[in-house]
């Protein structure tokens, strides 16, 4: 159930990405955003995905008949490490965001030392004469 409601909001993610970028163009913020949110969303569908399938395989083994003690072990060991997962997701989602605010720092210091050198230069530029008129 969980995997197609992720699914779900994954597909109407991409479709408002998509009509977006239509309306505004390839380079919106937005549509930057819909899509990191979709990647980010794709990563706890994958988590979820590997913290099942165990219990997905004992499940259908068991109609068929009775499994080995290790798929029961590895569907309890499987379906008890979705904390571990997500907590690994969470660090993911900082370390990008960590390395976002580092992008934009080192971009609006590249910008600050861009104004400061210009403002510099107009203030060391020659002048024009226009201060000897000053001084009559």
């Amino acid at each position: 159930m969980n995997a197609s409601l992720y699914s779900v909001t994954y597909w109407y993610i991409l479709k408002a990405g998509r009509r977006i970028q239509g309306v505004l163009g390839k380079e919106a913020a937005s549509t930057r955003a819909a899509h990191r949110s979709s990647k980010t969303m794709m990563l706890f569908v994958a988590a979820f995905a590997f913290q099942w399938w165990a219990a997905a395989l004992l499940g259908a083994w068991q109609l068929i008949a009775t499994p080995p003690f290790l798929v029961f072990l590895g569907a309890a060991t499987f379906s008890n490490i979705g904390g571990i997962l997500n907590g690994g997701i969470y660090v993911i989602i900082q370390c990008k965001r960590a390395q976002e605010k580092q992008a934009a720092n080192e971009c609006t210091a590249s910008v600050t030392r861009q104004v400061a050198l210009t403002v510099n230069s107009f203030q060391q530029a020659p002048s024009n004469g226009s201060d000897k008129n000053d001084k009559k």
